[in-house]
């Protein structure tokens, strides 16, 4: 099992989230194997993601949905995050 907090390890996470569109599909293992990030980590994150309605789960699927426009929903992740644009 992979315990990595490093933080570049999340900045590729994000990054890898980020790139998402409505429609694509990531998967706990695939985000783990290409972060290091570990599953129980990565669980909680997409999970997170499902509650917020911004990914839908199918089995061991996550698909990102949009409720808004992905540019929009881009600064409005980013204003959260106390980004400037």
């Amino acid at each position: 099992m992979t315990t990595t907090t490093n933080p570049e390890t999340w900045a590729r996470f994000e990054a890898m989230l980020n790139a998402l569109n409505a429609g694509d599909v990531i998967t706990v293992d695939g985000a783990v194997a290409e972060t290091g990030i570990a599953v129980e980590s990565v669980e909680v994150v997409l999970n997170t993601l499902v509650r917020a309605n911004l990914f839908e789960q199918r089995g061991y699927h996550f698909i990102r949905v949009s409720l808004l426009g992905d540019a929009e929903l881009r600064r409005t992740i980013d204003s959260h995050l106390g980004r400037r644009q």
